[in-house]
């Protein structure tokens, strides 16, 4: 095989070795790993691309020097090329080891306020009526109209409900405001917990039982905050009212999403691979824990400087 053929291999399979590299990084890393280097006509696989076709030593820091045609023999062009595949590699493997955090990697996706606090109850008037008001640390009420007889749901459940929302502007010059229907579903299923419902309906289904019903209050706060959340109207009609339901919100800075929600049914995600059932660590718990190590390390610490000095 001569030089020429074997110049040919390498600039044909480096550009695609770099680029199967660099598409295995996720996220924001594929945007760090292209920004570590500089323009793509300046990446070292590149270089050495258009030095092997020129016959020109490959030289990633700054102005190849040029030298005889006859010194690029098969190992040297070889080894250059492991080389400049360790260097991305060794740039990819640091970039996984120093992940960049984002709160808002994935559009429609929202954190469930959670709270093991018992929500405060006190009565008020509904349609007339004497009702208890439940509310939340995070914002959210409902009131109870029948509360169910059966289980209530785990993170990562499918649950099947029934519902009508409605969007209630406040008062406006003393004028009473009514609720405004803009969908509703009577076989609706949920992933709970997956992030894709509205914040406020997912921590109201939480404490719901089988078979109970309740009247949802969600603040704006707890509402469609993020685009992709559901449940939203199927029809054009019923967006159209949404959405101007929803710039009237902004007009006139207030109003609440209401949901009167049945739970009709509880059902076991089969594919759920546990990830919903993991509890996070408690503030207190993880103190104690960072208290314990820093101990420890201390005693350690306390017993090799007196290991040294008996030395």
């Amino acid at each position: 095989m001569n030089r020429i053929i074997v110049c040919s291999l390498l600039v044909s399979v480096l550009p695609a070795a770099a680029g199967f590299a660099g598409n295995n990084l996720a996220g924001n890393n594929l945007v760090r790993a292209r920004s570590t280097f500089p323009s793509s006509n300046n990446r070292p696989q590149s270089n050495l691309a258009e030095s092997l076709q020129e016959g020109v030593e490959f030289q990633p820091e700054s102005n190849p020097k040029p030298y005889d045609n006859s010194a690029l023999n098969r190992r040297d062009a070889i080894g250059q090329a492991y080389r400049t595949s360790a260097a991305i590699a060794a740039s990819s493997a640091l970039l996984f080891a120093n992940p960049t955090i984002s709160n808002a990697d994935i559009e429609g996706v929202a954190t469930i306020p959670q709270s093991t606090a018992p929500p405060e109850a006190k009565s008020s008037k509904e349609d007339g009526k004497s009702v208890t008001v439940f509310k939340t640390k995070s914002g959210l009420q409902y009131i109870e109209i029948i509360e169910g007889t059966g289980s209530t749901p785990a993170y990562g459940n499918l649950v099947a409900i029934s519902y009508k929302a409605y969007i209630k502007l406040p008062n406006i010059k003393g004028k009473q405001s009514k609720l405004d229907e803009f969908d509703n579903d009577k076989a609706y299923l949920v992933k709970h917990g997956n992030g894709r419902t509205v914040p406020g309906l997912d921590e109201a289904l939480h404490t719901m039982k089988v078979g109970g019903k309740r009247r949802v209050i969600v603040p704006p706060k707890l509402g469609y905050i993020s685009g992709g959340l559901g449940p939203i109207p199927v029809g054009p009609y019923g967006r159209y009212k949404l959405n101007t339901l929803l710039d009237k919100m902004v007009e006139v800075k207030g109003g609440n999403f209401i949901f009167d929600v049945e739970m009709k049914s509880i059902i076991e995600d089969e594919a759920d691979q546990g990830y919903y059932g993991d509890e996070s660590i408690s503030p207190d718990d993880f103190n104690t824990l960072r208290q314990n190590l820093e101990g420890e390390q201390q005693i350690a610490r306390e017993a090799k400087a007196k290991a040294a000095q008996l030395e």
